[in-house]
């Protein structure tokens, strides 16, 4: 979407005198503007969507990578829309021809209150519209508008970075490195995590590697630490987050097992069907290889553990994963698992649901308009929520409408039941409903994105999401406690739980955070 790389000469040389006058000496960088103690995005993203995200190669530009995201309002409403501050900071670099053609561009440093240092940067702006470009050194405050989106080439758009260098810099919007490893961070992730901190009952945050994490729901060690896999390592964390060794692999990893003898290692399940035990220090034992190869973390199914394999069949092992007990072949690609003492539910992504006993014998094969929340009841039944209603599938795989005037669930829906049956609660990608056994209560939850999960602690319902989400609601009211939105994308898993210790851990892209839950539930708590 850019030309930031095709200026004249003279427009080079143009900037480039125009960053030596506007840099000043070291002792007059110092100007104290305040800290930066939250911070949003500079346009509404209610009616603007990212239209280029941060780290995507450019067919326009050879495949460079962008270094920041496209921010687009719609036909007729971008131009001309104000561009507010993202944070408290002081100015420092600001000018209406910083990418001549392709319009402004102002930098902002933001100094946070454990003294790191950033720096947002926002580009295709202008002054034409009325609204003048702050003065370089001044200081801004949050929300303030510094700007309108100009008429930059091919529609109107926003281009917003996150740098932890270059203060002074407009630089070309895309590179051919890593825009990482050159100091540009993931805009909407670092905001959605910088807002996360500020929360009530923040603890901490373990940065990991893999943004498509969780791979694996992580081992909950005693002492209420975390053994996780991360790209090609296992982790060992502390019960604050604390990284206490890390073993690489070799092989590409797919699953943790719990040790079946309930040690403090793991077994490590390779997508080649291999087993290796892993010690609590962290020290790799002899590595058990067999045929069948392995796609994703297994499901627990009573003391078995079920796998979909790469033939596109289903394979449940014994506890110790020393034999397979049952295999389906030429089952598909599930995308929903769900398992009761007796039961094993699968949907497919071609829309089947496959009902399974715990011998591997197949009960019911039906099908979806697309996929749907799956779990279980408290008397071992599946439920399922579906564009076409709520059902139940008994031991037999019977099907029967668990309530006839619920609203249709599908891809976005989630459900869980109470452990004494009396009350459900299903979320149908826009508003969450109480059942006691009628309607008791229902409240609209807009934006929530990703896979969906509820869950029940005490008198709390927990809404999380692979998008981030993180919502707390009182079971009996259905009044909201806290809500936050982590970073999380379509190619995140979700793991979550809380702990003995009063401290919920939630994994989601690559990210750890822990929130401590009394705290966090506010004046529900």
């Amino acid at each position: 979407m850019h030309r930031h790389h095709n200026f004249f000469i003279s427009g080079v040389l143009a900037a480039a005198i125009l960053c030596l006058v506007m840099v000043p000496p070291v002792a007059a960088r110092q100007t104290q503007c305040g800290y930066a103690d939250a911070i949003e995005f500079p346009v509404d993203t209610g009616t603007f969507q990212m239209t280029q995200d941060f780290g995507t190669p450019s067919s326009r530009y050879q495949g460079r990578y962008h270094t920041g995201e496209d921010w687009y309002g719609g036909e007729g409403s971008s131009f001309g829309a104000f561009v507010r501050a993202a944070a408290t900071g002081r100015v420092t670099f600001a000018s209406p021809n910083g990418w001549g053609v392709d319009g402004g561009v102002i930098i902002i440093e933001h100094t946070f209150r454990d003294d790191t240092i950033v720096y947002s940067m926002y580009g295709h702006i202008t002054n034409t519209t009325g609204v003048s470009f702050p003065a370089p050194f001044s200081c801004v405050t949050i929300g303030d508008i510094i700007a309108a989106i100009g008429d930059a080439r091919p529609a109107p758009h926003l281009h917003f970075e996150m740098r932890v260098n270059q203060p002074d810099i407009p630089g070309a919007g895309y590179t051919w490195d890593d825009p990482v490893e050159l100091g540009f961070r993931r805009p909407t992730k670092f905001i959605l995590n910088a807002r996360a901190r500020t929360t009530d009952g923040f603890a901490f945050v373990a940065d990991i590697a893999d943004e498509t994490g969780s791979i694996a729901p992580p081992i909950v060690t005693s002492g209420e630490g975390l053994l996780t896999l991360d790209a090609n390592r296992v982790l060992n964390l502390s019960n604050d987050g604390r990284v206490l060794w890390r073993t690489v692999l070799e092989r590409r990893a797919i699953a943790l097992v719990p040790d079946p003898q309930g040690g403090e290692g793991a077994l490590i399940v390779y997508d080649d069907g291999g087993i290796q035990p892993i010690s609590s220090e962290g020290t790799l034992g002899a590595a058990i290889t067999q045929s069948t190869r392995l796609t994703g973390a297994p499901t627990r199914f009573g003391d078995r553990w079920v796998f979909a394999t790469a033939d596109g069949g289903l394979t449940a092992w014994d506890a110790a994963l020393t034999a397979p007990a049952w295999q389906l072949a030429d089952v598909g690609d599930p995308v929903r698992i769900a398992a009761s003492g007796r039961l094993l539910g699968v949907i497919l992504s071609d829309g089947r649901v496959l009902t399974i006993d715990r011998s591997g014998a197949l009960l019911d094969t039906a099908m979806l308009r697309e996929p749907a929340a799956l779990t279980t009841a408290a008397n071992g039944d599946l439920l399922l929520f579906s564009r076409g209603g709520l059902w139940q599938i008994d031991e037999g795989g019977r099907w029967s409408l668990r309530r006839e005037e619920a609203l249709p669930g599908g891809v976005r829906s989630a459900l869980v039941e109470s452990a004494d049956g009396a009350a459900l609660y299903a979320f149908d990608g826009e508003v969450l409903r109480a059942y006691t056994p009628d309607l008791r209560w229902q409240v609209a939850l807009p934006g929530v994105t990703g896979v969906i999960t509820l869950t029940l602690h005490d008198a709390i319902v927990l809404l999380t999401s692979s998008g981030g989400d993180v919502i707390a609601l009182q079971r009996e009211a259905g009044g909201v406690c806290n809500r936050i939105r982590l970073y999380g994308d379509s190619r995140s898993q979700l793991w979550h739980a809380l702990g003995d210790d009063g401290m919920l851990r939630v994994h989601v892209a690559d990210q750890i955070v822990g929130f401590r839950w009394s705290d966090f539930l506010m004046a529900c708590g």
